[in-house]
């Protein structure tokens, strides 16, 4: 596995893994610093769950759409929300 993708999956910004194992390695790791396990935060606010049910065709032909453009279902939903939102 390389760098960027272990960044990734563990939710460091570019570079940042490198920099944290060489303040680790150094000994100028930051007390009390740790590592947030889980999946990394979509918002700097705590966020709510939205729901609603459609008609499984629309459903499908949603999430064959958001595939098309390299996301997923809840990826394509929160930047429709959000353009909706902020055109408002």
């Amino acid at each position: 596995m390389d760098t960027k993708t272990m960044e990734e999956l563990m939710g460091f910004a570019p570079g940042e893994l490198e920099e944290t194992a060489r303040a680790y390695e150094s000994g100028d790791w930051p007390a009390g610093r740790t590592v947030r396990l889980g999946r990394p935060p979509i918002a700097d606010e705590p966020t709510k769950i939205v729901s609603g049910r459609v008609p499984e065709s629309i459903a499908d032909a949603f999430d064959r759409k958001a595939q098309q453009r390299g996301q997923t279902r809840a990826e394509r939903l929160r930047e429709l929300i959000t353009i909706d939102a902020l055109s408002a």
